[in-house]
């Protein structure tokens, strides 16, 4: 008995350990270079790791294991040699050995093939630096607090709040503009200060030594993915952005500083920003302790200087999927970000992935008297705004130090954290909401503020929306109390519409006054929504490619059939890059819950600069949405994250409608006449054929203008064209063969019976000149019998040069795939 007693403590033992290393983040050694493989997530985790472990062999590398929470991403590491540690372009040994045993082993169908197939992709783990977005330079001093003391002293008295700086916190209780504040004493007052709730800060470190800081530190969700150690402590002198952004979460009630908005959660750290990090790395902080980490706050992105795009791709692109579907035990993780510094720059938030992401909750900035601060980034990916610094003010928070504090933080960096310190307050509530729950609470609850501003915007729903503010400044009491009677929102769906513009020139609009711009619209019918079992719109996206000389000059809108314009994509005057624009994609909540069905349209000019010219390639609108609870169809996959830049490919609808297909047509205000092709009547009019009957059933068609002078056409799902009328007209027509032209069945049949009628004849005369050559012999007086032709026609085989002068097919068809 007590053998086996103890053999099931070594087993249990040895399991935990195992648990242990799995859910350690591998350490980095600075002579090594890394990659992961990527598993699709149709094979399970031990058929992954089978096949992980035989192309690691394979390369000679090393299995690290595990990308963090990702199960469908391995890590691998191989000696490196200093020349190529920190360049993206250089030839790569692993990389080319990979795809050179791939290719061989699945040529020849090997034993080990299994194995190759399963490995999708291997992709090398460069080191890059992540910014802060840090305030801009200090204002003037604010000024002495003389009014509104009332309310700060009833906090301070009902609330036991004996921390010095509580007073210089105007965010939480402003003394001079009563009501220019978070409204969050009132929740305090309940007893809801984020008990239960963790908060994860995805920084530069945070001082869990600090006063304020220890008693709320969650050193089981924190780690140093910089160090590769387990506690995330400040070590440059400028790590100081996590722990001002903790304090403002988390810091105690006690004699130090002042307090947090949800000053009874836990704070983790995990620091990410004081030196270059791999992608993998990255992905596994997303991920990080994901069932103990409820919000993730993210006070970085990309840099805020007008000229970057930027977006998470592949592994990044899957950890968010991973943080919302299998985060909080499936509830989803909830990750706040912050929109950006970069508005003095001429940024916009929609060109930063991690904000313009439906998978994030982005944050801008208001200041001490609720207006747009000039620092913050306006975009239509932006949903609210909470408090930071400007108009002279800045937040008053947390510093490194045993006992130091702040004066001096601000920027988007200071409202991102403040948002997360109330969804705190919200899911100690509410832990069952969902990361879609708390979006809508956001919409639902949000207060208007400064609504002189031009750019407010009534819509159907009934709400106002502007591009700097969202739906308006976050209340803690509002959204707290909404949260208490919050129904569930079901099952998110889709509609994802692609449209292929065939490279249609976008219109300068430099010289032109009356600003005409290139406009592509698609339809969205009943029948489309019913489909997808869409109960209420959500978001939208609309990923584009665009060739364009100048890249901030492209300005692209989203119009809603309600005429609803978010503002997708601004001029950005600092962009000066000759690529364009390949399969960005935009996002807005500016049509949350309005009615979907109906004619979008997408409308795209080019500001500045008439020498820098572009076109549209093409562009796919996805309409996510909750799910309506009776909805009984086929269960729908998630879109695809990119689309081919390529003109020429069709984009295959993601949506299947159990009833009929989805259907999308775009149509521009530009006239561009279809390359007329010839189709010779070879046996490459069979292949030709083909292509038309595919191209013909296919439910994603294009067309471009040809309606009479000043109208666009779009046709319908039922086969109806719609009429719209628009501003530039070209006074060309043009007409052609149509594939699906209403004649198209008795076009066949006639086909059909004049060939059987012309094969009849030929055959009859080909017997009959048989006849012919058979009995009939020479002209009189010669020797010479006439021979019949090798192919066994009469006449000359007509040479290739003489079928068509311009060596083309012979038959006109407009013709689009």
């Amino acid at each position: 008995m007590k053998r086996r007693q103890t053999l099931l403590g070594i087993l249990l033992l040895f399991s935990l350990l195992l648990v242990f290393v799995h859910a350690t983040p591998h350490k980095r050694e600075s002579g090594r270079r890394y990659y992961t493989l990527h598993i699709p997530k149709n094979y399970n985790d031990n058929d992954g790791h089978d096949a992980a472990q035989h192309v690691a062999n394979s390369l000679r590398v090393r299995l690290e294991g595990n990308v963090g929470e990702l199960k469908n991403y391995y890590l691998v590491s191989a000696a490196a040699d200093d020349t190529q540690m920190h360049k993206r372009d250089d030839t790569d040994p692993i990389i080319e050995a990979f795809h050179a045993h791939k290719r061989r082993h699945l040529t020849a169908r090997s034993v080990d093939a299994t194995y190759w197939n399963q490995v999708e992709r291997i992709d090398p783990q460069i080191p890059r630096q992540r910014h802060k977005r840090v305030p801009l330079r200090r204002e003037p001093p604010f000024s002495d607090l003389l009014h509104g003391k009332a309310a700060m002293e009833d906090a301070q008295k009902t609330l036991g709040i004996n921390d010095p700086g509580f007073p210089k916190q105007w965010h939480l209780v402003n003394q001079d503009i009563p009501g220019n504040d978070m409204n969050v004493t009132g929740v305090w007052k309940q007893g809801i200060t984020g008990n239960g709730t963790i908060v994860a800060i995805l920084d530069d470190g945070l001082d869990y030594d600090s006063e304020d800081l220890k008693g709320s530190f969650y050193a089981e969700g924190s780690y140093d993915f910089n160090d590769h150690v387990d506690l995330p402590k400040p070590r440059l002198w400028d790590d100081t952005h996590g722990t001002r952004c903790a304090g403002q979460i988390a810091a105690q009630k006690n004699t130090a500083c002042g307090v947090g908005i949800a000053y009874g959660s836990k704070v983790a750290g995990v620091r990410i920003l004081s030196g270059e990090i791999t992608d993998a790395d990255e992905a596994a902080a997303l991920n990080y302790k994901f069932q103990d980490n409820h919000i993730y706050s993210c006070s970085w992105g990309p840099p805020d200087n007008g000229e970057t795009m930027e977006a998470p791709t592949g592994i990044l692109a899957d950890a968010f999927v991973n943080g919302i579907e299998n985060g909080r035990g499936g509830k989803g993780s909830i990750y706040v970000f912050a929109t950006g510094n970069g508005a003095v720059s001429g940024d916009n938030c929609n060109f930063d992935g991690y904000t313009n992401s439906i998978y994030t909750i982005t944050v801008g900035a208001i200041d001490f008297s609720n207006k747009h601060p000039p620092y913050s980034e306006a975009c239509s990916a932006q949903m609210v705004v909470t408090y930071s610094s400007g108009g002279g003010q800045y937040i008053y928070t947390t510093n490194v130090g045993e006992n130091e504090c702040s004066d001096r933080h601000g920027g988007t960096s200071a409202a991102a954290p403040s948002a997360a310190g109330i969804f705190a307050l919200v899911l100690s509530v509410r832990p069952d909401l969902t990361w879609r729950d708390l979006q809508h609470l956001c919409v639902q609850t949000a207060v208007p503020i400064s609504e002189d501003d031009d750019d407010w915007k009534q819509l159907p729903s009934g709400r106002i929306y502007n591009h700097k503010y969202g739906y308006g400044k976050l209340d803690a009491y509002a959204i707290v109390e909404a949260a208490r009677k919050h129904e569930l929102v079901n099952k998110q769906t889709f509609l994802e519409l692609p449209i292929a513009m065939e490279k249609t020139p976008i219109p300068d609009s430099t010289k032109d006054k009356s600003h005409k711009p290139l406009r592509s619209m698609v339809k969205v019918t009943d029948e489309m929504v019913k489909n997808t079992g869409m109960k209420r719109l959500e978001h939208i996206t609309v990923t584009v490619n665009i060739e364009h000389q100048r890249r901030g000059d492209i300005v692209v809108t989203l119009e809603s059939p309600n005429k609803v314009q978010s503002e997708l994509a601004t001029m950005r005057p600092g962009d000066k890059d000759p690529n364009g624009m390949t399969n960005w994609k935009f996002m807005t909540v500016k049509h949350w819950e309005e009615n979907p069905v109906g004619d979008w349209t997408l409308i795209v000019s080019d500001g500045t600069h008439a020498e820098s010219t572009g076109s549209l390639l093409n562009w796919t609108m996805t309409l996510y949405g909750e799910m309506d609870p009776a909805f009984t169809g086929e269960p729908i996959q998630r879109p695809l994250e990119s689309h081919s830049a390529s003109v020429t490919v069709t984009h295959a609808p993601a949506v299947s409608s159990p009833s009929s297909a989805v259907e999308a047509v775009s149509t521009t205000s530009e006239h561009v006449p279809a390359r007329p092709t010839r189709i010779k009547p070879s046996s490459s009019s069979s292949s030709s054929s083909s292509s038309i009957s595919s191209s013909s059933s296919s439910s994603v068609r294009t067309s471009k203008s040809q309606a009479g002078p000043g109208t666009t056409e779009s046709v319908s799902p039922g086969g109806e064209p719609t009429q719209a009328p628009v501003e530039d007209v070209n006074d060309e027509t043009e007409t052609s063969d149509t594939v699906d032209s209403p004649s198209g069945g008795s076009t066949a049949i006639y086909a059909v019976v004049g060939t059987g009628a012309i094969l009849t004849l030929a055959t009859g005369m080909y017997l009959q000149k048989r006849k012919v050559w058979s009995t009939s012999n020479a002209a009189p007086g010669s020797n010479v019998q006439q021979q019949p032709q090798p192919s066994g026609y009469e006449f000359t085989v007509l040479r290739r040069s003489e079928e068509a002068e311009d060596d083309e097919p012979l038959l006109t068809r407009d013709q689009r795939t």
